[in-house]
């Protein structure tokens, strides 16, 4: 079985970022900075992908997050989202196609 996890955090203005597994990991131990997130809460998502080779099952897991960073742009907290900020339905959704863009897909079969 494969597994791969990826990062993605929903911007102040309204886009979405991916970070590498090594990045998410410096920023979420206080190691990473990210300047232009200073001072702000912001929603994580994390995706992980998981494809048995034998079948041609994929299993998409998401987790999600309210996160905040200091006025230098570290990490400082993270928590279950809030109602004033929840991550909607479209933006889970379009980390998910985002994060299954690369895989191959079948062509549908018509009768």
């Amino acid at each position: 079985m494969t597994t791969l996890t990826r990062h993605f955090v929903l911007t102040p203005e309204g886009t979405i970022r991916e970070f590498s597994a090594e990045q998410a990991a410096a920023i979420a131990v206080g190691a990473g900075r990210v300047p232009e997130f200073a001072g702000h809460d912001l929603r994580y998502l994390q995706l992980t992908l998981e494809d048995a080779p034998d079948t041609s099952e994929l299993r998409v897991q998401t987790a999600g997050a309210r996160i905040h960073f200091d006025s230098d742009g570290r990490l400082t907290q993270a928590g279950p989202p809030t109602d004033a900020q929840p991550i909607t339905r479209f933006e889970h959704d379009a980390v998910v196609q985002w994060a299954l863009r690369d895989l191959p897909s079948v062509a549908p079969t018509f009768h």
